[in-house]
């Protein structure tokens, strides 16, 4: 599979199915501002609680051809194997599609994930074992914490300073490759001297 960063805002989702794997999937497309509906005779109250919100659309039947019509990426997590694989397989040809029981079935998956502003990182043992992606998603909450979005935004902000600035080639990058020092991710007041420095530019 070739890994690709999605726009997913406002985007057609479906999700078949009402269960915890497809609470899952729905959180991880809410945070990307999906538009989504949830199609399945029964839901789980998270869900619930969601359609109750006007966050999702739910519709509470059995899934059908007509369902998936318009749709970017559909996400056939049913508790019945055998239905999501005619899902993929109907589909994979013309939309973006996983199967949630068979990473193989569909034409995309969906990785562990962790978001620390505009950081993304993403890991994928392409179904051999989603608990060891899980471990390594873990490993990385602890390495890059709640303050690396502050810290990316200053990246990008000087990052854009630099590059406007009356500056030889060679000097920019040198600057670029200076402001990825874990002192700049440790120290605000470093960030903020940085950045007085180049408003005067």
């Amino acid at each position: 599979m070739f890994p690709l960063m999605v726009d997913m805002k406002d985007k057609k989702c479906v999700v078949a199915g009402g269960g915890n794997i497809a609470l899952r999937k729905v959180r991880a497309l809410l945070e990307a501002d999906a538009r989504i509906t949830v199609i399945s005779p029964e839901i789980c109250p998270e869900l619930e609680e969601l359609e109750r919100k006007g966050v999702i659309a739910a519709v509470k039947r059995e899934v059908t051809d007509v369902d998936f019509e318009g749709a970017f990426f559909v996400v056939a997590a049913t508790n019945n194997p055998q239905t999501n694989h005619t899902i993929a397989s109907k589909l994979s040809d013309r939309m973006l599609v996983t199967d949630v029981s068979a990473t193989a079935n569909g034409n995309c998956h969906v990785p562990a994930s962790l978001q620390r502003g505009r950081l993304t990182l993403s890991v994928s043992t392409m179904g051999a074992s989603p608990i060891l992606a899980k471990k390594i998603k873990e490993s990385w909450v602890q390495e890059y914490e709640e303050d690396m979005g502050e810290y990316l935004d200053f990246l990008f902000n000087a990052r854009e300073m630099i590059k406007k600035a009356n500056l030889t080639p060679a000097d920019k990058k040198g600057l670029l490759e200076e402001i990825t020092d874990n002192k700049y991710r440790q120290s605000s007041l470093l960030r903020k001297e940085f950045q007085k420095i180049f408003q005067n530019f």
